[in-house]
């Protein structure tokens, strides 16, 4: 890897108002306005409260269990319990914990993106972009599958014919934020409770499995302990992840320095539970798991509260999944908007429909890219997915320690206590982490050829950055890239 800047200077923490990335990235001379309904004055966007804040952090990390039944028929109904209590400690707690800091010191929209680029310089900035461009387009390529897996309990279709929905939902979302049709944060309260009452009523019913929980019976291993291990682990740590991605919208947090650490206090243990508590009552007692995959859960609810709750699980796994891939598709189709914007993608992909100020161009390609991925399947998708995610992790990690040494004076805000011996641990669990599912599920035949591909592609990350500053020339002088103090 080519050695990052010689590194900036020693910085303070930013005391300004957190700048939208759109500010950033827009031209000087050019003023754009929102009129307000009556014709008067700009209107002020409305920054997220703390309830909403909490609400789209479950969407964004969770959402509920839908998406972990294939770690349970992988790994078994045992060790997907351990592994629900372990990866929240090792990896989501310091994730956490690192977006919470680097949230109050650089309350920017771009998030990590501009947390790494200050901190190791501009091509760890593209590194990071790239990175998160990888794993967000395999990670959008998911849900429309989710999507069609929970749609299937009550329209059974088969495999040609889920890949053919999860094509239309990823067009379907495409053309409606074209039109301009965006979810608001006010709607995730509402959505996020439509989401988690399915698993509230199953959990509810089968609380006598909870309170007399019974030890699964089904081995803790089959004939290869290590591989079900490791890849039962990539599909617990996508379920677990994210805990830093809302960063990239802090200008539309109401006092993100506080209230992103506060969402992440309430958050967690609701996430945890969610997992939890709903694989308690479905596997208490459980003597093995081959027949989970994606969209089980709507099986098991059927099995536990009868034909409605299973109808209401598959409705709300198919909701999920439109959901969060609406509410994704926002920002991740605006990632390469921004890199034209900044240079490192050809101009068109910056173009700005006028009629609802939406970058078309950039939307359609995002689509396109999408569509090439469905096919793969889950369990592919998700072990893409958590090697590019995990990699762009350690650049945030890295970017933790550099910037507690180049901005000390952090009065008033929240750091990661623990002192120096705090900080490691936060950066080094989560990368431990990474490490041991990599080399595990490297002896696991499927997820190694995967893994190899996601090897193979997180090393054109530094052609790209050379191709794309020759061809497009990359960030302009003077552009801003941070309010001032």
């Amino acid at each position: 890897m080519p050695a990052c800047s010689s590194g900036p200077a020693p910085i303070e923490p930013f005391s300004g108002t957190p700048l939208s990335i759109h500010e950033e990235l827009r031209p000087a001379p050019r003023k754009v306005t929102t009129r307000a309904a009556g014709g008067g004055a700009s209107a002020p966007r409305r920054a997220l409260g703390l309830p909403a804040l909490v609400c789209l952090m479950f969407l964004v990390v969770s959402g509920g269990a839908y998406g972990l039944e294939d770690a349970v028929r992988i790994g078994g109904p045992k060790l997907v319990l351990i592994l629900c209590i372990v990866v929240p400690l090792t990896l989501s707690l310091p994730t956490a914990l690192m977006a919470g800091e680097l949230t109050a010191l650089m309350p920017l929209e771009g998030g990590f993106y501009f947390w790494v680029k200050r901190a190791l310089g501009p091509f760890a900035g593209f590194a990071e972009a790239y990175l998160t461009i990888l794993y967000t387009a395999v990670d959008m390529a998911i849900y429309p599958v989710l999507f069609a897996a929970y749609l299937s309990f009550i329209v059974p279709v088969g495999p040609l014919g889920q890949v053919a929905i999860g094509i239309g939902v990823v067009w379907l979302s495409g053309l409606l934020n074209i039109a301009g049709v965006r979810p608001v944060g006010e709607a995730s309260i509402a959505l996020a409770i439509i989401l988690i009452a399915p698993f509230v009523a199953m959990v509810v019913l089968g609380f006598g499995k909870i309170a007399h929980f019974a030890i699964p019976t089904a081995p803790m291993f089959g004939a290869d302990p290590m591989g079900a291990l490791g890849a039962a682990l990539i599909v617990v740590i996508w379920n677990f992840g994210g805990w830093e991605n809302l960063s990239v919208v802090s200008a539309e947090i109401n006092n993100p320095r506080r209230n992103y650490i506060r969402a992440i206090a309430v958050a967690m243990p609701i996430i945890v539970a969610g997992y939890l508590l709903p694989l308690m009552v479905c596997l208490s007692g459980a003597t093995g798991a081959a027949n989970w995959h994606e969209g089980w859960f709507a099986h098991e609810g059927a099995r536990v509260g009868g034909p409605i709750l299973g109808t209401a699980l598959a409705i709300g796994g198919s909701v999920m999944a439109f959901a969060v891939f609406e509410a994704a598709m926002l920002w991740v189709s605006r990632m390469p908007f921004v890199l034209a914007r900044e240079g490192y993608l050809p101009a068109p992909l910056s173009e700005v429909w006028s009629t609802t100020a939406t970058p078309v161009k950039a939307i359609v390609a995002s689509c396109v890219v999408f569509t090439l991925l469905i096919p793969l399947g889950f369990v592919a998708l998700v072990v893409l997915d958590v090697f590019f995610y995990m990699a762009a992790l350690a650049l945030e990690m890295a970017a933790l320690i550099r910037l507690r040494r180049l901005a000390p004076n952090r009065h008033g805000m929240f750091t990661v206590g623990g002192g120096s011996i705090g900080l490691w641990l936060t950066a080094g669990l989560p990368i431990s982490t990474w490490v041991a599912t990599f080399a595990l599920a490297l002896g696991a035949g499927g997820a190694q050829r995967d893994f190899m591909i996601a090897i193979a592609l997180s090393l054109t990350v530094w052609p790209a950055y050379a191709l794309t500053r020759r061809r497009w020339g990359g960030p302009r002088p003077n552009r801003i890239t941070e309010p001032s103090t």
